[in-house]
């Protein structure tokens, strides 16, 4: 802001000082170069050609660059204005769809499914947040002539929707919701990066410079000349340095409002809810996946192994970078699985699905307990037998006394012992158990 008020305010400042040494500078070389000598002392050009520069040719100028200028600016605001809209508008969608997502794989059987649709709906957020940034008009051409200006991650999750994973969803009305909450946020998109596309050309912002120049360039033609005498050197250059003044505030107007992520009007505040959903969405897949992981999935990949169908371990990574849609090449297992899922008996094979779920997670909770107890560290039971020994009064405690004794020598530092002690003592009983 204050570099665009510099631009502005510059501007007038010079022209009101130089005005004089411009205006006479420009009359000579007009004379310089002039096939003909006037021998009537200008009257001529007084009393015809000043009065047709100021009221024929000026006002056309005029005219023609007022319209431009207005046009510009109204149309540069209101891609500002609807840029916002679209960007909240995306954002509450964004929101809904995810709503939807947990309506439809919200249960511990589907938390793998959750987790990949919460991922390809984060990468979509990222796309957002990168085409909402300083640069983005930039890689959106690129990505224009490139051809992949249309492609975002709500594909693959639009696509994965058609498949298994939408007919095995808990709720099938959300199925659906979230289709039209996919097709509303890809129109969103496509409108907005029409708006960030439509630029006006080069040959536009220099007509409209070329036309401020030469309304200066009129004005100083006339001021200087001696019917003019009557006016003072202040008041010529005040009027000259308002002309320049309304020239510079209207291009640095335009300035600002051409670039929709800098200047005044930037649209980054809009924008800025965006990292917020990433980090919502981030989180909520990384629940996703500890939720999925309760279930080991090594069975299920033996199974489709076995039976053919795509990778489990492929979608187990959400995050992955390519961007490539998994395999459809469904096999027995999968096929089979699709066609019972979209059978009349879907429901109960759904809610049959979701009890096993449960109690697998249950059972795998119970065994990876008992593993954990198995392997718990040798050192343990030697840390028990050494503590009872420090523990003389076997009462389960040990105290600083017996922590004093155990150690069998002096303690230079009190202040140390008793600050280790405090830290050892977590619930600051004065003594120390054997789980501390």
């Amino acid at each position: 802001d204050n570099y665009f008020l510099i631009a502005a305010a510059l501007p007038p400042l010079l022209a009101f000082i130089s005005w004089q040494n411009l205006s006479f500078g420009l009359s000579e070389l007009v004379d310089m170069f002039g096939n003909a000598q006037a021998v009537d002392g200008n009257q001529f050009a007084s009393d015809l050609l000043r009065p047709t520069i100021t009221g024929v040719v000026m006002p056309v100028i005029s005219i023609a660059l007022a319209t431009l200028v207005a046009t510009s600016v109204n149309v540069l605001r209101q891609r500002q204005v609807d840029l916002r809209t679209l960007i909240n508008k995306e954002a509450s969608e964004i929101r809904l769809l995810r709503r939807a997502v947990f309506g439809m794989f919200g249960t511990r059987q589907h938390a793998g499914r959750r987790a990949r649709a919460l991922a390809c709906m984060c990468g979509y957020v990222d796309q957002l947040i990168s085409e909402s940034e300083n640069g983005a008009i930039e890689m959106l051409l690129e990505l224009q002539l490139s051809g992949g200006v249309s492609t975002n991650e709500l594909d693959r999750l639009s696509a994965s929707l058609h498949g298994v994973e939408g007919a095995s969803a808990s709720r099938q009305g959300s199925v659906g919701y979230a289709f039209d909450l996919i097709y509303s946020i890809v129109g969103y998109r496509s409108e907005r990066v029409a708006l960030l596309l439509s630029v006006f050309p080069t040959a536009h912002w220099g007509l409209i410079i070329g036309l401020g120049v030469t309304i200066c360039i009129i004005f100083l033609l006339v001021s200087n000349q001696p019917v003019l005498q009557f006016l003072n050197s202040v008041q010529l250059r005040s009027m000259f340095a308002a002309i320049v003044g309304v020239c510079s505030t209207t291009g640095v107007l335009c300035s600002d409002l051409s670039n929709p992520f800098s200047g005044t009007f930037s649209i980054l505040p809009a924008s800025a809810q965006l990292a917020d959903i990433s980090d919502c969405l981030s989180e909520d897949i990384r629940e996703a996946l500890s939720e999925a992981e309760e279930v080991s999935p090594r069975a299920r990949n033996f199974v489709r192994s076995k039976l053919g169908g795509p990778d489990a371990s492929k979608y187990d990574k959400p995050f992955r970078k390519s961007g490539a849609n998994p395999s459809s090449k469904y096999g027995l297992l999968s096929t089979a699985y699709f066609h019972i899922l979209t059978g009349p008996h879907g429901h109960t094979v759904r809610a049959v699905g979701e009890t096993c779920s449960w109690m697998a997670a249950v059972l795998m909770r119970s065994v990876n307990s008992i593993k954990r107890w198995f392997k718990r560290p040798r050192w343990r039971k030697k840390l028990v037998k050494e503590f009872a020994f420090i523990d003389k009064d076997n009462d389960g405690l040990v105290s600083k006394r017996e922590l004093l004794q155990y150690i069998n020598e002096e303690v230079d530092n009190m202040t140390e012992f008793d600050a280790l002690f405090a830290r050892i003592d977590k619930d600051g009983s004065g003594a120390i158990h054997v789980a501390e």
